[in-house]
């Protein structure tokens, strides 16, 4: 997150307009982790989807489209950077915003490699913090408009 992104945040970081709010998909299979990021987005006004396994989220992703993916970086089945593969690949006319949720994949090099290699749009890191959170959901309908 940027310096200007920090200071124009809005005084209120959890009121997204309804009209702003995106669709999301989370996929964790840690429980604790994803029940935060599920509480995180309900203070937004959101009530995501959810997934524990990597060909869960395909079928979803398939099945209702959403706007935004929070993906673990290591799922079973399927690592997150494979499903933002194929969700780069399933349909041109579809385009996510795909953010990767890791406390491992940290390093500047991953993030590059993500973004090039696999369609990675954002970087979270665990525990995903609100503000970081709010601009990944912004950034998702500024995008499709």
């Amino acid at each position: 997150m940027s310096v200007a992104e920090v200071f124009s945040a809005s005084p209120d970081i959890h009121y997204i307009a309804p009209e702003e709010r995106p669709t999301v998909l989370i996929a964790e299979d840690a429980d604790k982790l994803r029940d935060a990021l599920i509480e995180q987005l309900h203070r937004f006004n959101i009530s995501p989807r959810v997934a524990k396994r990597g060909y869960e989220v395909l079928k979803l992703v398939e099945q209702f489209r959403p706007e935004v993916l929070l993906l673990d970086g290591l799922l079973p089945d399927m690592h997150g950077f494979e499903i933002a593969r194929f969700v780069r690949h399933l349909d041109s006319a579809y385009r996510p915003r795909i953010a990767i949720v890791t406390a491992i994949y940290k390093h500047i090099r991953y993030q590059n490699e993500a973004r090039l290699k696999y369609g990675i749009d954002d970087y979270l890191v665990k525990p995903v913090d609100d503000v970081s959170l709010s601009t990944v959901l912004r950034s998702a309908k500024r995008a499709s408009q």
